[in-house]
């Protein structure tokens, strides 16, 4: 079995709140081991000693998690892990991708609502690079050797640098003479580009410079806070950091010297991902794909989801976004004009759930929502993104759960009445089949009711 992964981190905001010790953790920990049917009755899963059945088979679902193999009381240590392995059955089934995180900046938040990125993408999901490779793709690259600074503690930060950072200092300076020999080259080469000559002048390498160039060197990059962090991630393989710390260091850059500023890391803000960036839990790269009815045919988009409205809005607490779960997650309510947030949907009943608590209702209140995509954060967090549902997709939907009766409804609203021949028969008129011969009177033009016969079978 592998080793279990660490617990995700708590929030030491809770510190002085009510916490409970059996509520489900961000993400699983643990293996989930599973066993047939037959196995189950005997206690067999697959262990030297046989599990108790009072607590194996109490469950829908035989999975459990092993926390310990064997202890000092020879006790196998195992729980239930139905939690999170039904949660993950659940998202799979939403068929959802897994997208890239959104940058910090309102616009690289917006161009990710319209146009996901997945986390499968060739330029990004790469961990086998060279040194080159590392430099050209350290603001799509997921992972890092180094830690992410901006999440250590001032006793962490401290431990790093006393342990892998001070015993490297001849390295980094030949580092920096490695930098300054390929800057100058590069110079170098621009001079003569501009001069007109033919041929390429020599390269400087790292041992034509002197201390003094070096040193020379160091004075300029402790004005220039931007360059010396760069290369110094470089040298560390540090994680990136938020563009914006950037921008704010633009004012220290050397007055005449290029600088070139490429979009940040979107795993800047909040810090790259413990594991994958999908987790496991999804291995889709788009949601381009059409379903297909076996009465209407392919659907123009695809099949809402039902969630359930965890908490409504309330304008008096200036909570405008209602929080919605869907799959066992808590849903990300578009801050777009949508139905989620227009105050003209105080009437209709899928305002009505939104803003009000229906306590009458089993389950609580329930509308359907669309998922658009997921992603997860740095502290394992499944994060879902729903928008509005189409209404005709909201209907289908509901005739396929079996809460009502579209293609029935339909099929009768087309049926046309039967008309009678006469439009003023009644039940005691005559009509003869079509094609007789019929003489012509007023009973046969429904001018005056038919005699009566005393004629009885």
């Amino acid at each position: 079995m592998p080793a279990p992964i660490p617990v995700p981190p708590g929030d030491y905001s809770l510190a002085t709140k009510h916490y409970s010790p059996t509520a489900t953790i961000n993400h699983p920990t643990h293996l989930t081991v599973t066993t047939t049917s037959s196995s189950r009755v005997n206690g067999d899963w697959g262990f030297k000693r046989p599990f108790p059945l009072k607590t194996t088979t109490n469950t829908t679902y035989p999975l459990i998690r092993i926390r310990q193999v064997d202890s000092t009381e020879h006790v196998t240590d195992f729980q239930s892990a139905s939690d999170h392995t039904i949660t993950l059955q659940k998202f799979q089934e939403l068929n959802l991708p897994i997208s890239v995180p959104p940058g910090g900046t309102a616009y690289e938040t917006e161009s990710y609502t319209r146009n996901p990125k997945s986390v499968f993408e060739e330029d990004s999901d790469v961990t086998a690079l060279n040194e080159q490779q590392k430099v050209e793709l350290a603001n799509k690259r997921w992972k890092f050797t180094g830690p992410w600074l901006a999440g250590m503690t001032d006793g962490d930060f401290s431990k790093f640098l006393e342990k892998k950072v001070r015993g490297r200092r001849p390295e980094f300076r030949a580092f920096l003479k490695e930098t300054l020999a390929a800057e100058r080259t590069a110079d170098r080469i621009e001079k003569a580009r501009l001069a007109g000559e033919t041929t390429e002048p020599p390269k400087i390498s790292a041992s034509d410079i002197t201390d003094a160039q070096l040193t020379d060197y160091l004075r300029e990059l402790r004005q220039e806070r931007m360059t010396l962090y760069n290369l110094v991630s470089r040298f560390l393989d540090l994680a990136p950091i938020e563009l914006a710390i950037e921008y704010r260091l633009l004012g220290r850059l050397a007055i005449g010297k290029p600088k070139e500023l490429s979009r940040g890391s979107p795993y800047g803000a909040n810090g790259p991902p413990i594991t994958h960036p999908s987790a496991g839990i999804s291995y889709l790269r788009t949601r381009n794909f059409q379903e297909n009815h076996p009465l209407y045919g392919p659907q123009k988009h695809h099949l809402p989801v039902e969630g359930r409205v965890l908490k409504p809005t309330n304008q008096a607490t200036h909570n405008f976004m209602p929080t919605i779960g869907v799959a066992g997650f808590v849903g990300s309510v578009s801050a777009q004009d949508t139905l989620f947030n227009a105050t003209k949907l105080k009437s209709s009943k899928f305002g009505k759930a939104l803003r009000e608590i229906e306590l009458e209702k089993y389950g609580g209140s329930k509308v359907y929502v669309q998922p658009t995509n997921a992603t997860i954060d740095s502290r394992g967090n499944v994060c879902i993104n729903i928008g509005e549902a189409d209404s005709q997709a909201e209907e289908v939907q509901k005739e396929f759960e079996g809460k009502s009766n579209v293609f029935e409804d339909e099929l009768k609203a087309l049926q046309e009445p039967e008309i009678p021949r006469n439009p003023r028969r009644t039940p005691t008129t005559f009509s003869a089949p079509p094609g007789s011969r019929v003489t012509g009177s007023a009973s046969s033009y429904g001018f005056r009711p038919p005699a009566k016969s005393n004629y009885r079978n």
